[in-house]
């Protein structure tokens, strides 16, 4: 009667264990069973698309220092490839523009690690920010975070590596820019109906 009840526990964590796997088994086939209808992406706001003439807000965020190009790097940088688009016109006060654009520079701590040997160290999650508002109405019609990781490699000066990681996060939301503009309006006409 005890080597009954031993198999019947040996049959029970067998029978136990197989409905485990074939409930892990399952799983992915549960939720590739109907997949949820994609949504349709949302058009963008017609007046970015329309607009001729911007202005170049110099928002508030954080500081650069001086040996990383100071405060107003964020902006002529930005100024900078905006020109170099010429999509849109770009006009020196806000009255005179369709949409403004404004733009800044953020870092926060993000952790704080370090050992004896180190001492303590911060890291810093830094992103340049760009909002896209209506000039009129002053309400925000759209907005780009870009992540400033600069990839320090062994050998190389990290004052080099963020320097260009921030050029190209510039480059970057331009580019962003350019992909929004190019995609469909609200109110633009649609044959497919």
């Amino acid at each position: 009667s005890m080597l009954t009840i031993v198999r019947l526990r040996i049959a029970k964590r067998g029978i136990l264990l197989v409905l485990f796997v074939i409930g892990l088994l399952s799983l992915p086939l549960l939720s590739a069973e109907k997949p949820k209808d994609a949504v349709p992406p949302a058009p963008v706001p017609s007046s970015i698309a329309a607009a001729k003439k911007v202005f170049i807000s110099n928002a508030p965020g954080t500081s650069l220092p001086t040996y990383f190009g100071g405060p107003d790097r964020t902006y002529n940088e930005f100024y900078a490839a905006m020109k170099g688009w010429g999509h849109y016109e770009l006009v020196g006060v806000p009255s005179d523009a369709d949409l403004i654009l404004e733009i800044s520079f953020n870092s926060s701590l993000s952790s704080v690690g370090g050992s004896s040997t180190t001492g303590p160290i911060s890291y810093n999650y830094t992103e340049l920010r760009l909002v896209i508002l209506d000039a009129r109405m002053h309400v925000p019609l759209w907005w780009f975070n870009e992540a400033v990781n600069p990839k320090v490699s062994f050998g190389h000066r990290p004052e080099k590596a963020a320097d260009s990681a921030f050029s190209q996060s510039t480059a970057t939301l331009v580019d962003d820019l350019k992909k929004l503009v190019s995609e469909p309006a609200i109110g633009a006409s649609d044959t497919n109906k």
